[in-house]
Order: C-alpha cells, then sequence, then structure tokens
C-alpha cells in the first residue's frame, strides 16, 4: 500500500498533449534520475495510484510530456489533468533533493557538517526558483538556501547542510 509520507511530490499534471494519452507535467525535476522501474504516483479519489513511465520528453524547463501505462487516450489523461504527482522516495538518488517540498520538510531539524545542530525549518519558501529554507536560528529567522543541503534523514527527520564560512554570523 502506497502512503503519502513515502512519497516526494515532483509537480502537477496540467493538461493532456495530443491524442494518444501524452500528458503535460509541470516540474522542474529531472525524470532521469527515477530509478527503478519509475512511475509517477497520483491521489485519484482518496487512493495512491501508481503509473509507470513509458516514455518522457523534455518540452522547456519546467514542462515534462509524460507517456503512462495504460493512459492511451487525451480522454484517459484528462482524468490526471490538474493532480499533484509524486514519487517514491525510495525510488529518489541518495542526496537529490533538488525540489525540497513545504509538506515534505517542515519540521526537520538542520545539522551543519562543522557547527552541529542549526535549528528546525518552520516554512519552506519556494516561490523562486531558488528555495529558501526558513530556519529558527537561537531565536532568530535565518534563511538557507536549500542548494546547501547534502544529505536528507527521513527517519530522523534531519538534513545535514554545508554552509560557507561566516554564514551563520551575518
Amino acid at each position: 500500500m502506497i502512503k503519502e509520507d513515502d512519497l516526494f511530490k515532483i509537480g502537477q499534471m496540467t493538461k493532456p498533449h495530443g491524442i494518444k494519452g501524452e500528458i503535460s507535467l509541470l516540474t522542474d525535476y529531472d525524470i532521469s534520475g527515477i530509478s527503478g522501474n519509475p512511475y509517477i504516483v497520483c491521489n485519484m479519489d482518496g487512493i495512491w495510484v501508481p503509473f509507470f513511465i513509458r516514455s518522457y520528453r523534455q518540452k522547456s524547463n519546467t514542462v515534462t510530456l509524460v507517456k503512462l501505462e495504460d493512459i492511451d487516450s487525451e480522454d484517459d489523461a484528462k482524468l490526471l489533468t490538474g493532480k499533484a504527482a509524486y514519487v517514491p522516495l525510495k525510488m529518489l538518488p541518495p542526496g537529490d533533493h533538488t525540489l525540497i517540498n513545504r509538506e515534505y520538510i517542515a519540521g526537520y531539524t538542520v545539522i551543519e557538517n562543522k557547527s552541529g545542530e542549526i535549528g528546525q525549518v518552520k516554512e519552506v519558501d519556494d516561490s523562486t526558483l531558488n528555495i529558501l529554507l526558513k530556519v529558527d536560528y537561537k531565536g532568530n529567522e535565518i534563511l538557507i538556501p536549500a542548494a546547501l543541503i547534502t544529505a536528507i534523514n527521513q527517519e530522523h527527520k534531519t538534513m545535514e547542510a554545508s554552509l560557507p564560512e561566516g554564514f551563520l554570523e551575518i
């Protein structure tokens, strides 16, 4: 059984593309990084349903055209329009957290490689391409670019960061 806690949101299904079941996936996640027999998971009427990826191609920096098994017509693809797209965490490459989203890491503790524990992630600002983690550091809010996160431990709800020298003193 698929559980939401085991999934990582990669984007949103937007609209069918053509008449053979291809659909536009709004994402800036590189699908080629998904390991194993890749599939996307969508919530269909309260049930997490896997859709195996038959093929995909990049249309732009933020749109990937995806062909899924058993989605063979424009009408089939319309059923996925507007659905959030997820992949299982276990299919992500180790250390690959290019799309950190607020549902996944709010509440995680950030640990700096040299300084130790920094604080807890309060919010994620993903309004721009430079995703920022709002972290409570000694009673003050600091912004840590998600690009500085080097590892995420889901079991312990921690994130490792490699911050530049003097970052915490600013």
